[in-house]
Protein backbone atom coordinates (compact mmCIF):
# COMPACT_ATOMS: atom_id res chain seq x y z
CA UNK A 1 0.00 0.00 0.00
CA UNK A 2 2.85 2.18 0.50
CA UNK A 3 4.88 2.06 -2.78
CA UNK A 4 0.65 2.59 -4.56
CA UNK A 5 0.52 5.56 -2.26
CA UNK A 6 4.41 6.56 -3.06
CA UNK A 7 3.35 6.65 -7.09
CA UNK A 8 0.48 8.45 -6.79
CA UNK A 9 1.88 11.17 -4.89
CA UNK A 10 5.09 11.22 -7.70
CA UNK A 11 2.46 11.08 -10.56
CA UNK A 12 1.28 13.89 -8.99
CA UNK A 13 4.27 16.25 -8.26
CA UNK A 14 5.42 15.64 -11.44
CA UNK A 15 2.48 16.65 -13.06
CA UNK A 16 2.10 20.09 -10.59
CA UNK A 17 5.97 20.31 -11.82
CA UNK A 18 4.98 20.35 -15.91
CA UNK A 19 2.06 22.29 -15.49
CA UNK A 20 3.84 25.05 -13.73
CA UNK A 21 6.90 24.78 -15.89
CA UNK A 22 3.83 25.42 -18.70
CA UNK A 23 1.54 28.24 -17.24
CA UNK A 24 4.29 30.64 -15.50
CA UNK A 25 5.87 33.09 -17.57
CA UNK A 26 8.62 33.48 -14.88
CA UNK A 27 11.40 31.98 -15.08
CA UNK A 28 11.92 31.77 -11.39
CA UNK A 29 8.75 29.82 -11.00
CA UNK A 30 9.84 28.01 -14.23
CA UNK A 31 12.66 26.86 -12.39
CA UNK A 32 10.92 25.80 -9.33
CA UNK A 33 8.45 23.76 -11.14
CA UNK A 34 11.46 21.94 -13.19
CA UNK A 35 12.81 21.09 -9.34
CA UNK A 36 9.12 19.58 -8.32
CA UNK A 37 8.84 17.54 -11.25
CA UNK A 38 12.50 16.17 -10.79
CA UNK A 39 11.75 14.98 -7.07
CA UNK A 40 8.33 13.42 -8.82
CA UNK A 41 10.62 11.22 -10.95
CA UNK A 42 12.76 10.53 -8.42
CA UNK A 43 10.08 9.27 -6.00
CA UNK A 44 8.80 7.36 -8.84
CA UNK A 45 12.52 5.44 -8.90
CA UNK A 46 11.92 4.98 -5.25
CA UNK A 47 8.80 3.52 -5.22
CA UNK A 48 9.74 1.77 -8.03
CA UNK A 49 12.72 -0.26 -6.08
CA UNK A 50 10.47 -1.30 -3.51
CA UNK A 51 9.90 -5.16 -4.02
CA UNK A 52 8.57 -7.54 -1.42
CA UNK A 53 10.49 -10.80 -1.20
CA UNK A 54 13.73 -11.37 0.51
CA UNK A 55 14.99 -9.26 3.43
CA UNK A 56 17.74 -6.90 4.20
CA UNK A 57 21.02 -9.53 4.47
CA UNK A 58 21.99 -8.51 7.84
CA UNK A 59 22.09 -11.61 10.35
CA UNK A 60 19.49 -11.59 13.24
CA UNK A 61 17.06 -9.55 11.12
CA UNK A 62 13.67 -11.02 10.07
CA UNK A 63 12.85 -10.81 6.73
CA UNK A 64 11.34 -7.36 5.43
CA UNK A 65 10.86 -5.82 2.36
CA UNK A 66 14.06 -4.93 0.46
CA UNK A 67 14.94 -1.95 -1.60
CA UNK A 68 17.12 -2.27 -5.11
CA UNK A 69 20.36 -0.47 -4.42
CA UNK A 70 21.20 0.27 -7.86
CA UNK A 71 17.70 2.64 -8.09
CA UNK A 72 18.47 4.09 -5.41
CA UNK A 73 22.55 4.92 -6.02
CA UNK A 74 20.45 6.45 -9.39
CA UNK A 75 18.44 8.56 -7.43
CA UNK A 76 21.09 9.79 -5.07
CA UNK A 77 23.24 11.08 -8.05
CA UNK A 78 20.07 12.29 -9.68
CA UNK A 79 19.50 14.63 -6.91
CA UNK A 80 22.75 15.90 -6.33
CA UNK A 81 23.41 16.71 -10.44
CA UNK A 82 20.08 18.34 -10.07
CA UNK A 83 20.75 20.42 -7.60
CA UNK A 84 23.89 21.86 -9.35
CA UNK A 85 21.92 22.79 -12.61
CA UNK A 86 19.23 23.71 -10.24
CA UNK A 87 21.92 26.18 -8.75
CA UNK A 88 23.80 27.12 -12.07
CA UNK A 89 20.64 27.94 -13.51
CA UNK A 90 19.25 29.99 -10.80
CA UNK A 91 22.97 32.20 -11.51
CA UNK A 92 21.92 32.31 -14.77
CA UNK A 93 18.09 33.67 -14.10
CA UNK A 94 19.97 35.92 -10.85
CA UNK A 95 22.48 37.61 -14.04
CA UNK A 96 19.93 38.05 -16.32
CA UNK A 97 17.49 39.45 -13.91
CA UNK A 98 19.86 42.21 -13.18
CA UNK A 99 20.48 43.20 -16.67
CA UNK A 100 16.99 42.87 -18.56
CA UNK A 101 15.27 43.94 -15.35
CA UNK A 102 12.37 41.11 -16.28
CA UNK A 103 11.69 37.58 -15.73
CA UNK A 104 8.81 37.38 -18.37
CA UNK A 105 9.62 34.60 -20.77
CA UNK A 106 8.22 36.58 -23.87
CA UNK A 107 9.34 39.85 -22.75
CA UNK A 108 12.83 38.52 -23.04
CA UNK A 109 12.17 36.74 -26.40
CA UNK A 110 10.68 40.21 -27.59
CA UNK A 111 13.69 41.88 -26.68
CA UNK A 112 15.75 38.79 -28.15
CA UNK A 113 14.49 39.45 -31.75
CA UNK A 114 15.21 43.28 -31.49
Amino acid sequence: MDGQIAMVLSVLLAGLGLFTLIVRKELIFKLLGLNVASGGASLFLVAVARRAGPGVPIVGLEPAPAADPLLQALVLTAIVIHFATLALSLVYVIFLTEHRHTQDVRHLERLEEE
